[in-house]
């Protein structure tokens, strides 16, 4: 019911139904249909298009101004049952992948769990991309922190754009034809010269892996793959001891292990970057718990770009 209210008195504030969506955290067909029921329901409409906006119509008024009086007493009811966000509680299914959970996962974690350590967080890690989809998908997890790829039936909130990178060895020819470009971060290499030369892989279906055939697609580019390995990491290791490329979120070279670390290059016209995202399913009506660990990922994104 509470839900239903606050569907309403969004799309009232908003004016708009795609940026009322946003806000609950919910795709723009599922709150049009909901709304449609609820007139359908009611019998009357609650709101009527004017100029491009979203205006109440007279029953839309009572409703809404009935919807905020529940709303208000609803919360502070809540707040004198389990005290404000300090007593959150209950249970929340987040999914992650391998890697982002050793480099970008603790310092979120940490947080959530000292602000929140009455909610029973359950974390469920997979190396692919494809293997939390399939897990969101099936209703095993709430939350998945993910590459966006735009999976039919899954919706995704970005919240960290990444470079991807080519990890060159230093002792390699190809580590000297790097060029400065206006607005790379590093020096910039056509992923041309890549063709033909030693090259670490990714076996499987990582999302890395899948977005790397589809880059040397792109370019019509044909690597000499020296071995294939299961981890980005692990690829990142192999360069760091001179056995090839690899093509690496950046994530992965700010802690070179090596005293001599690969030479790091952009790629790409533009230069080729990608979307960390909390993705979940489409239709999902998120809790409380999910709602306060969305908003404490969305917040916390600039310290995982320093590093």
């Amino acid at each position: 019911m509470i839900k239903e209210l606050s569907y309403v008195i969004a799309i009232a504030e908003k004016g708009n139904v795609s940026k009322a969506a946003e806000s609950l955290f919910i795709s723009q067909p599922s709150l049009s249909r909901y709304i449609k029921d609820l007139e359908n329901r009611l019998g009357v409409q609650l709101f009527q298009r004017i100029n491009n906006r979203l205006i109440l119509t007279h029953a839309g008024e009572k409703y809404v101004e009935t919807a905020k009086k529940i709303t208000e007493m609803y919360m502070d009811l809540e707040k004198d049952l389990s005290g404000i966000n300090e007593e959150l509680s209950g249970r929340l299914r987040v999914g992650c992948a391998v890697l982002r959970m050793s480099y970008n996962m603790p310092s979120i974690l940490k947080s959530f769990i000292t602000k929140y350590p009455n909610v029973d967080l359950q974390l469920y890690e997979n190396y692919t991309t494809k293997g939390l989809e399939y897990m969101l998908l099936n209703g095993e997890i709430d939350l998945a922190i993910i590459n966006q790829r735009g999976l039919p039936r899954l919706s995704y909130i970005p919240f960290f754009e990444e470079e991807l990178l080519i990890a060159v060895p230093a002792a390699q020819t190809l580590a000297a034809k790097g060029v400065p470009k206006e607005g790379c971060k590093y020096p910039w290499i056509d992923i041309r010269l890549l063709h033909n030369q030693p090259y670490i892989g990714l076996n499987g279906e990582q999302s890395i892996a899948i977005k790397t055939r589809e880059i040397f697609s792109q370019y019509r580019v044909t690597p000499a793959t020296v071995l294939k390995v299961k981890s980005v990491e692990s690829a990142f290791r192999l360069a760091e001891a001179g056995l090839g490329c690899a093509i690496v979120p950046e994530t992965v070279v700010r802690i070179p292990s090596v005293p001599v670390p690969p030479k790091i290059f952009s790629f790409g016209d533009p230069i080729t970057k990608w979307n960390l995202a909390i993705a979940y399913r489409e239709g999902t009506v998120f809790s409380n718990t999910a709602v306060e660990f969305i908003n404490l990922v969305k917040n916390i994104h600039p310290s995982l770009r320093e590093g």
